[in-house]
């Protein structure tokens, strides 16, 4: 907190000094009660935070000037910005900018609307809340201010602490995240104010508390999404956030956290999803190879050297194809997605195709091609992809997706059996393509990177895809896809200017970005963006006049070969003719289910009683994480944090909270019934691969 009313003019400074003088004397005179203080703060810390005690018993600051106000009050002369961090009344003025917090708070926003004509039960079952939701609003008043209970808060500066000592004697938080960049703040925190109440209050069963200390904006958002995940997604977009000061630190913290906040409330994945990965998954085993950690030596350099290049089927892929065409001979080609039906009406063929989305919409695109085409791709995706996808390549491969079921299954089989094999989980590999790719250049360890097509957003909604794609037909759009209504996003061009986004877009580039920074921690890696599209962070842009590509030819059939030969292998023998409703263990699963349906009675009369039954419930299914039934918990996370989701947005949105608490009862009871129905789904599970609809055959121009 900033002292904005000091003006640093040489009067000032004359007077400041005579301040100073006398508050290094108060210093002196309160010695005692300061190192009192101190050490009854260390001492808890020890006690609830030995991490923190360790850090700082022997902490030596760089900030010296600290004085003590005439108030009794601890503040500190920045020389970095030539002021005092608080006015002479710092409580008074912590006080201030709390009222005003409390009054007109920041927080996180996430809105869901319905879905129509979606055959999931999870839909159906969402579809029922929120009709709930907007039946039991009528006549309640909306939330004005900061409630007396909240879920979650983020404190961006601790500063010395005055502020949160105020916002938590007027209200009660059951998750509080504190981020402080500068360690010399905290520090002096530890004689400003009384931490023991503050630790005691969170070291509870249901409550916590989070610091993140000294750490940047990247390390605080990627330690606080690990914690959110403990806690629970479905109270990220209900957080109240509060600026304690402004500072460079803060600032880039706060826009680091904005930049990737679609990665706390997107990808929460389904039930029904779930269902269909494991259908899926185990029936295509016997037909493909799957990717593993090899045990011998490491790919030649002509291998891990060749130029790659990831095409998607954005409107830069038009402006780069010729260059494409013209050094064909010298690089190694992703098609991502649709993009195949593109690069085949161009005359373009990818060595390695990949797909992510499970649905047989993803295969369908495939019958506009000729067998003899595909015959030439390597066909690459994941562990719940469609079946009818590796029927369609004569070589194709598949590496098991964090975060599904039927990854859990399949591991936890193996596992069992003796297999000993590290099949591999491919990180950042969603939500689209794109992300599938990077994951597999990471994984096949490749060093000289370029994107083209792959924009993640478009300048113009009239021209969202290449020209030449099939969501164009005759110039125009051929009804397979628009943008027009959309919700966008604006983005900072890889070239300048601003990109419009969709959410799922946005969420694309923020996971090639977390991707990125781990490649280039590799030594050799260097990756280019030829796409006038989103900048992706990480990923220096290319014009594609600047492209000079002077590698030798490559021999394609040999490299493909040898990735083949090192990364794949075998499915699980283990696994190999199972049946879903065997290993899916349905009667623990139920035991589960009728446990999640349990708790709201009459007895649930407040919002904190709802967070911390909600939280339960939550930590029920998160404990199943690290059992032997990881799928259970794969099974139910997604559907359970959506619906926890609505269920605690609907508690916050209006004021009247014992009305708003006896209504919200009656959201929660579609839950219940979707939880009811689980297992006879369970039951059916083998016959839950995608039978599509003729959607795409219809409208795509392929």
């Amino acid at each position: 907190m900033q002292n904005e009313d000091f003006s640093p003019s040489l009067e000032q400074a004359e007077a400041f000094f005579s301040v100073f003088e006398r508050g290094t004397e108060r210093l002196r005179e309160h010695d005692e009660e300061l190192t009192e203080r101190y050490l009854r703060n260390m001492s808890v810390f020890a006690q609830i935070m030995p991490h923190i005690f360790e850090s700082f018993q022997d902490y030596q600051p760089q900030k010296r000037h600290i004085y003590m106000e005439e108030s009794g009050e601890l503040n500190l002369y920045r020389e970095d910005i030539g002021a005092p961090l608080f006015s002479h009344q710092p409580r008074a003025q912590a006080a201030k900018k709390v009222a005003e917090a409390l009054k007109t708070p920041n927080r996180t926003l996430l809105n869901l609307d319905r879905t129509d004509d979606h055959p999931s039960r999870h839909v159906y079952y969402s579809n029922k809340m929120l009709d709930q939701i907007a039946l039991q609003a009528d006549g309640l008043t909306p939330q004005e201010g900061w409630p007396d209970f909240v879920g979650s808060t983020i404190l961006f500066g601790i500063e010395f602490g005055y502020q949160l000592e105020m916002i938590l004697a007027q209200r009660d938080i059951k998750h509080l995240y504190l981020y402080e960049r500068d360690l010399d703040f905290f520090y002096y925190s530890l004689f400003a104010i009384e931490w023991e109440s503050i630790l005691e209050t969170f070291n509870r069963d249901g409550r916590t508390i989070h610091f993140f200390l000294g750490v940047g904006a990247e390390e605080f958002t990627e330690t606080y999404l690990r914690q959110l995940e403990e806690n629970g997604y479905f109270m990220a977009p209900e957080t109240m956030l509060h600026v304690c000061y402004g500072s460079p630190e803060n600032n880039l913290a706060i826009e680091y956290f904005k930049k990737h906040y679609a990665r706390q409330v997107m990808g929460w994945g389904f039930f029904d999803d779930a269902l269909i990965g494991i259908a899926q998954g185990l029936k295509s085993l016997t037909n493909t190879k799957v990717a593993h950690l090899p045990t011998d030596h490491a790919l030649p350099k002509w291998v891990t050297n060749t130029p790659v290049f990831i095409l998607g089927n954005g409107p830069s892929l038009d402006q780069g194809i010729e260059l494409v065409k013209a050094v064909r001979d010298q690089i190694l080609v992703i098609s991502c997605g649709s993009t195949i039906n593109t690069l085949r009406k161009l005359g373009v063929t990818p060595d390695i195709h990949v797909d992510i989305e499970r649905l047989k919409l993803t295969v369908d695109k495939f019958k506009f091609i000729d067998q003899d085409y595909l015959d030439k791709i390597w066909g690459l995706s994941v562990n719940v992809m469609h079946p009818g996808f590796f029927d369609c390549f004569k070589r194709s491969g598949m590496a098991m997706k964090p975060g599904e079921a039927i990854t859990s299954l399949m591991l936890n089989q193996a596992r069992a059996h003796g297999d000993d094999k590290e099949y591999i989980q491919l990180n950042y590999c969603n939500p689209i393509v794109a992300n599938l790719a990077l994951s597999y250049v990471h994984l096949f360890g490749f060093n000289n990177l370029y994107y083209l097509g792959v924009d993640n957003g478009f300048k113009d909604t009239g021209s969202h895809h290449s020209v030449h794609s099939g969501y164009y037909k005759d110039g125009k759009e051929s009804g397979f896809q628009t943008f027009h209504d959309a919700k966008l996003v604006e983005r900072e061009g890889n070239f300048g200017g601003t990109v419009f986004a969709t959410g799922i877009m946005d969420a694309s580039r923020v996971q090639l970005e977390a991707m990125t920074r781990q490649l280039n921690k590799r030594r050799h890696f260097a990756s280019f963006n030829l796409s006038d599209g989103a900048k992706i962070e990480g990923v220096t842009p290319l014009p594609l006049d600047d492209l000079l590509i002077m590698d030798p030819k490559v021999d394609h059939k040999a490299l493909i070969d040898a990735l083949e030969r090192h990364f794949f292998t075998d499915a699980p023998a283990s696994v190999l003719g199972q049946g879903a409703d065997t290993l899916i263990s349905i009667d623990d699963f139920c035991k589960v289910s009728r446990s999640l349906q349990q708790g709201w009675d009459d007895n649930i009369t407040t919002r904190q009683q709802v967070c911390d039954l909600l939280w339960s419930h939550h930590r029920q299914i998160y404990f199943l994480k690290g059992s032997i039934h990881r799928h259970i918990y794969d099974l139910l996370i997604g559907s359970f944090t959506y619906s926890a989701f609505l269920i605690v947005q609907f508690i916050f949105k209006y004021q009247d909270e014992s009305e708003v608490v006896a209504r919200a009862r009656h959201v929660f009871a579609p839950w219940r019934e979707f939880l009811d129905e689980m297992p006879s789904m369970l039951q059916q599970a083998s016959e839950y691969v995608d039978q599509g609809n003729n959607h795409l055959i219809n409208f795509y121009n392929g």
